[in-house]
């Protein structure tokens, strides 16, 4: 097995990947052997998921959210202001007060957050093709600093709103760091849907494995579990359940890092980061293996001893 890591050292990424994949499923059924050799735990990973759920779900009604959603009238004196600031036409008036009447049932959430891109694209063509960008899986990602209009152009609340956009455009095509990136420095008390933000966050951190920051984040959003979109809500809970027993330098974290490896791979993307991550997968395994080894070698020594065989240190040399 070790013959196996000091070799990966010397392959390409793609083949360095196979070379782990290859190393875990030999660890895998090591670990496996010494399990089944070992008296069997408690099953402590459902329990642990049980116990999440329920502090989730008691922590949800011992206290009222520390988030509001937002007053949609806000947003409409907003965009009054806006037009004013645009000089606009009192056709293009009439068109936003249509748009703005006809989709009067999106008050909150992701549809909010859809109404507030739609009608500012109306004002501003730029964002109109932002939209059709950020909605088209095919179109090329939208990085918000490259926009550099957006600052000089567009009001706060908009820009907010476009980063939020961004955001969750790239949490949908797995791209999570660049996630992060887009929503850092948005707060729930200042975008037009405090849950899209909260779930892409928790998302991003979760593939990231930002264990504490994914669970703190799972735990905001839950304050409104029984108003949020119910696809948020279940994944959150899942987000939670799964990533609540993961433990450091463990077969299963080792398994996930592969996982994103993975992922940045088939982006395209062989660099440093990906890099560094393939090196710690290797060390990890290291440790993996020297505490299998270890676990084998006590295992020997209690079944010597129960068998009445002397051990390699009880044995005397002759006079």
């Amino acid at each position: 097995m070790r013959v196996t890591t000091r070799c990966y050292r010397q392959t390409t990424p793609i083949i360095q990947f196979a070379a782990v994949q290859f190393a875990v499923a030999l660890l895998l059924g090591t670990m496996l052997a010494v399990a089944s050799a070992a008296p069997q735990p408690a099953d402590e990973e459902g329990r642990n998921a049980r116990s999440t759920q329920r502090d989730l779900v008691a922590d949800g009604l011992k206290k009222s959210a520390s988030w509001n959603w937002p007053d949609v009238a806000v947003y409409e004196q907003q965009l009054l202001s806006y037009l004013d600031q645009h000089a606009a036409s009192p056709e293009l008036r009439q068109e936003v007060e249509l748009f703005w009447k006809q989709s009067e049932s999106a008050v909150r959430g992701p549809a909010l957050l859809d109404r507030l891109l739609d009608v500012g694209g109306l004002i501003e063509p730029r964002i109109a093709e932002l939209n059709a960008q950020l909605r088209s899986p095919a179109a090329d990602s939208v990085y918000p600093g490259k926009l550099t209009w957006l600052t000089s152009d567009v009001p706060g609340w908009l820009q907010d709103t476009v980063r939020l956009a961004c955001g969750r455009a790239f949490g949908q095509r797995k791209l999570y760091d660049e996630t992060l990136e887009a929503l850092s420095g948005l707060e729930t008390s200042t975008v037009c849907d405090p849950a899209t933000l909260l779930f892409y966050r928790a998302a991003a951190e979760h593939h990231l494995l930002k264990k504490d920051e994914c669970l703190a984040n799972v735990k905001l959003l839950l304050e409104r579990d029984s108003e949020l979109p119910s696809r948020f809500a279940t994944v959150a809970k899942l987000m939670a359940v799964d990533i609540e027993p993961l433990t450091d330098d463990s077969l299963d974290e080792v398994a996930r890092l592969m996982q994103d490896v993975h992922r940045r791979l088939d982006l395209g993307r062989a660099g440093t980061r990906v890099r560094d991550q393939e090196q710690q997968i290797v060390d990890k395994l290291d440790k993996l293996i020297e505490k299998i080894e270890e676990q084998m070698q006590q295992q020997q020594q209690q079944q010597q001893q129960q068998s009445g065989s002397p051990t390699p240190a009880q044995i005397k040399p002759m006079d």
